[in-house]
C-alpha cells in the first residue's frame, strides 16, 4: 500500500486510521450518501488488507472500486502504489499526481513526500510513443493502442506508454489496416511510423465489345433452335423441288412419246421438257442432301438430343417427316 520501503506494520495502521478518518468524513448533501461513504471504506479497508499480503492485483481492484464510490486523497494514493506493484506506472504516475493536487490535509500530509518521490521515478521509468502517420488527414482515421482508441486530438502529442510489448493499428475507410508491434524500454521513446495505403480496386464489371469505327457491330450468336431449324427447311425445300423437277421430267417423256416422229420439233422440246425435269430435280436433291449433313453435323456436335430437343426432320418411304 506504500512503496516498497514503507509496507511496515506501523505504515499499514497509519493508513488504514487516516482510511477511517477520512472515509468517515460527513458528505456534503450532493455528494455520496453516508451508506455510500461505508461502502467505500468497507471496501478500501478489504484493499489495504490485500496489499498488505502482497496481493497487489486484488488489492487494486478494491481500491479502484473504493474510488469510485467515494473519491478520496488517501484512496488516490494507495491506488497509486498498488499500480505501481502491478507494473500501470502510467496509471500509478496519474494517481500520485492526483493525490498531490488534492487539497493538503493533516490526515495525508505523511504521504506527499513519499508520492513526490513516486512521481519522479515514475517519470524516468515510463516510456513515451510518438506516432507518425501518414496521410494524417484522411477522413475516418482509426488509431489504437493496445485495442484502445487514441483521440484524433492526440495524435501529434508523445504517448505516456508502459514498458514492455505493444500492438499499435491504423485504419480508416478505403485504406488497409496498419499493424506495427513494438517493445518499449523503461524510459524509453518509441517512435511508430504508419503508412496508409489504398485498398485495391474491386474488379471490374463485363466488359461489352464494341464494334470498330465505322464497321458494324458483332452479330449475336444464334441460338440452337434457330441453327436446327435452318436445315430442316433446306431438307424440305429440296426435297419439294426434287419432286417438281421429277414431275417436269415425267411430262417430259410423257410428251416425248407422244410426239408423231423422233426427230420433229414436238420430240425435241419434249426431250428438252424431260432434261430440265432432271435439272432441277437434281438441284432439289443437292439441297436435301446438304440440309441432312447439316443436320448431322449439328447433331454429333451437342450430342443426341433429349427431351426439350427442337424438331427434327427425316427423308422415308412416305416423304418428308418432322419429329418434335
Amino acid at each position: 500500500m506504500t512503496p516498497r520501503r514503507h509496507r511496515g506494520a506501523r505504515a499499514f495502521a497509519l493508513a488504514l486510521l487516516v482510511a477511517v478518518g477520512v472515509l468517515s468524513a460527513p458528505a456534503p448533501a450532493a455528494a455520496q450518501s453516508a451508506a455510500d461513504v461505508a461502502v467505500a471504506r468497507e471496501i478500501f479497508i478489504e484493499g489495504s488488507e490485500l496489499a498488505r499480503q502482497g496481493r497487489w492485483e486484488q488489492a487494486r481492484e478494491r481500491y479502484e472500486r473504493s474510488l469510485a464510490i467515494k473519491r478520496a486523497p488517501i484512496t488516490l494514493y494507495s491506488l497509486g502504489v498498488a499500480q505501481q506493484q502491478t507494473g500501470q506506472l502510467v496509471e500509478a504516475l496519474e494517481s500520485f499526481r492526483a493525490f498531490l493536487l488534492e487539497p493538503s490535509a493533516p490526515a495525508t500530509k505523511e504521504y506527499e513526500p513519499l508520492a513526490q518521490q513516486a512521481v519522479q521515478e515514475l517519470e524516468r521509468q515510463v516510456a513515451a510513443l510518438e506516432l507518425r502517420v501518414s496521410p494524417g488527414d484522411v477522413a475516418g482515421l482509426e488509431v489504437k493502442v493496445d485495442g484502445s482508441v487514441v483521440p484524433t486530438a492526440a495524435l501529434d502529442r508523445p504517448r505516456p506508454l508502459n514498458p514492455g510489448p505493444h500492438t499499435v493499428t491504423a485504419s480508416a475507410p478505403g485504406h488497409r489496416e496498419v499493424r506495427r508491434s513494438v517493445v518499449a524500454a523503461p524510459g524509453s521513446r518509441v517512435v511508430v511510423v504508419l503508412g496508409l495505403e489504398r485498398e485495391a480496386a474491386a474488379p471490374a464489371g463485363p466488359r461489352v465489345a464494341l464494334a470498330p469505327r465505322g464497321g458494324a457491330a458483332a452479330s449475336p450468336a444464334p441460338d440452337a433452335a434457330t441453327v436446327r431449324v435452318a436445315p430442316i427447311v433446306l431438307i424440305a425445300g429440296g426435297l419439294t423441288t426434287a419432286a417438281a423437277g421429277v414431275a417436269i421430267g415425267l411430262l417430259g417423256v410423257a410428251s416425248a412419246s407422244d410426239a408423231p416422229t423422233r426427230d420433229g420439233d414436238a420430240a425435241d422440246a419434249a426431250r428438252a421438257q424431260a432434261l430440265a425435269g432432271d435439272l432441277v430435280a437434281g438441284a432439289g436433291l443437292v439441297a436435301a442432301g446438304a440440309g441432312v449433313l447439316v443436320l448431322l453435323l449439328d447433331r454429333d456436335r451437342d450430342g443426341a438430343p433429349g427431351k426439350d430437343a427442337p424438331p427434327r426432320a427425316a427423308l422415308g418411304p412416305r416423304g418428308l417427316t418432322v419429329r418434335f
